[in-house]
């Protein structure tokens, strides 16, 4: 019997407080991070947020030091629908330059906050090619959320300008398509469910999960947005529970390395036009 493929795993890091003060909680939480891949000698990627660079430029050493990719998440975690071009050119050529100077090597990936590369934001796709980014992790190919992409392809393909994206793994359910690993979905859904679904993945899909350091975080009350519905907030609140554990039994057991190791050699052309 074959064994189901392995899975980087990607760590979305950004202080949810949206205040990125030294000695913020999203710190110790990353490093707790750092210490369970460390165990496992799992060596994942990091897409970090600008602000992080900032407030918090030895976590990014640190995770450099450890043998994890850093990558890029935004200056600060606005939707790429939401951003005007030049000042997302500009305030994302000096965060990779900080992060680079940081991470003591360059930076070639870019995932955009929300995971909102969508036809109305295509623009960004030149912007990125423009500075140096090799690879993209942008792409939702569902149209179950609002950043969603329906049309595009779910392994990895190439854009018109020659960089590289590699699309969120997604389950096809009849006609509609789930986000499997990461988030809600993966914390919530039954483990045979998400064993399932990875068994099911295409030959040619590269599979990652997502995770956020406030994901590990157990000690803290969870806390919603003001007028988060209840079952919403009871969701978010189990999942944080769940979160760790599936982790462990999901991706750092069986685990490949970080995304720019695993840039395909010439994936297919997407045409989105």
């Amino acid at each position: 019997m074959a064994s189901p493929p392995a899975i980087t795993f990607t760590v979305n890091l950004e202080d949810p407080t949206g205040r990125y003060a030294p000695g913020e909680r999203y710190i110790a939480m990353t490093r707790r991070v750092l210490d369970i891949c460390d165990e496992a000698g799992c060596k994942a990627t990091f897409f970090a947020v600008g602000r992080v660079a900032d407030s918090a430029p030895d976590l990014i050493r640190d995770i450099a030091a450890y043998g994890h990719e850093i990558a890029y998440y935004g200056r600060s975690r606005v939707p790429l629908t939401k951003e005007e071009p030049e000042r997302f050119r500009r305030e994302s050529r000096a965060d990779k330059e900080k992060l680079e100077q940081l991470a003591g090597r360059d930076v070639a990936g870019f995932r955009a906050p929300h995971f909102s590369l969508t036809p109305q934001s295509l623009w960004a796709l030149d912007v990125l090619n423009e500075l140096g980014f090799r690879y993209s992790s942008s792409v939702m190919p569902t149209d179950m959320t609002p950043f969603g992409f329906a049309d595009a392809p779910r392994a990895p393909f190439t854009w018109p300008n020659g960089m590289i994206e590699f699309p969120m793994p997604v389950a096809a359910l009849g006609k509609y398509h789930l986000p499997y690993l990461g988030g809600l979905y993966f914390y919530l859904l039954p483990d045979f469910v998400v064993r399932g679904f990875i068994k099911k993945a295409m030959a040619d899909e590269i599979l990652w999960a997502h995770a956020h350091p406030y994901d590990f975080d157990r000690e803290k009350k969870f806390a919603a947005a003001p007028g988060t519905p209840f079952w919403i907030r009871a969701a978010l609140g189990l999942a944080r529970k769940k979160a760790a554990g599936k982790i462990r039994r999901f991706l750092l057991n069986s685990f490949a390395p970080p995304l720019r190791e695993r840039l395909p050699d010439s994936p297919p052309f997407f045409l989105p036009y």
